[in-house]
């Protein structure tokens, strides 16, 4: 008789708390695959105990129970859990690090300026690799003037602002594919400065006395407003090529 368990586990990134998320960045800094992390997420949010093998069976404990299950069990699964394959596709992170607690997992509230930064340091990660890049992102998005990260609290940087700018692609299309051209954009430090006081520019436009609040705006209003620029400029090259 075949045995069934029903089994109750996370179906995204956003049912995870603190505890589990730092379970997770610590298995993607570990020398698993991502299957093998998948695996251990399963038995661990399943409450399951491998006991031992037995040929091409794994002895659990489940419940005060003992079972037998196969490999293909598992793999089966483990397939409720393809998306820790991915990032997360609405923003998440730690609460907290140490005694610091993070901004809005959306970055709502935080200014045109430090996402400016952010992006900076974010692009400047992506070319480089360096840790400290990804410490001066923590800085920001924790609101301290000292931090310190171990490997999984790094990782977690990386993983929570690679999202948001997913997330925000999705949300401020014509932006964002206005930016990138529709293709994966990794520019220079001078294409970075370039790209950055052209959205100043269009949201001061051109009045340098505006500067100061624009910078000091939410991210969200910019980058609204930007959208909203980049719509009117679609459209407006659409009319003139007719």
């Amino acid at each position: 008789m075949k045995t069934v368990i029903d089994l109750s586990i996370p179906k995204s990134w956003q049912e995870l708390p603190d505890k589990e998320l730092r379970y997770v960045f610590r298995l993607l800094n570990g020398s698993f695959t991502i299957t093998q992390v998948k695996a251990r997420c399963l038995l661990r949010w399943a409450g399951m105990r491998v006991l031992r093998q037995e040929g091409a069976l794994f002895v659990i404990r489940y419940k005060k129970q003992v079972f037998a299950i196969s490999a293909l069990q598992i793999t089966e699964a483990i397939s409720n859990l393809e998306w820790l394959g991915d990032f997360p596709s609405v923003p998440v992170r730690l609460s907290r690090i140490g005694f610091h607690r993070a901004v809005r997992a959306d970055l709502q509230n935080v200014t045109f300026e430090d996402f400016l930064t952010l992006d900076n340091l974010y692009q400047g990660y992506l070319q480089t690799q360096k840790a400290d890049l990804l410490h001066d992102m923590a800085l920001i998005l924790y609101q301290a003037r000292f931090i310190r990260l171990t490997k999984e609290e790094a990782t977690c940087i990386f993983y929570w602002f690679t999202s948001v700018k997913r997330y925000f692609a999705s949300l401020f299309t014509n932006f964002f594919s206005s930016a990138t051209d529709g293709e994966a954009f990794s520019p220079s430090y001078k294409q970075l400065q370039d790209n950055v006081n052209t959205q100043i520019r269009a949201l001061t436009g051109g009045d340098i006395t505006k500067e100061r609040e624009v910078l000091r705006m939410d991210c969200w209003r910019a980058l609204t407003e930007l959208d909203a620029k980049a719509k009117d400029y679609d459209e407006l090259k659409k009319v003139t090529k007719s």
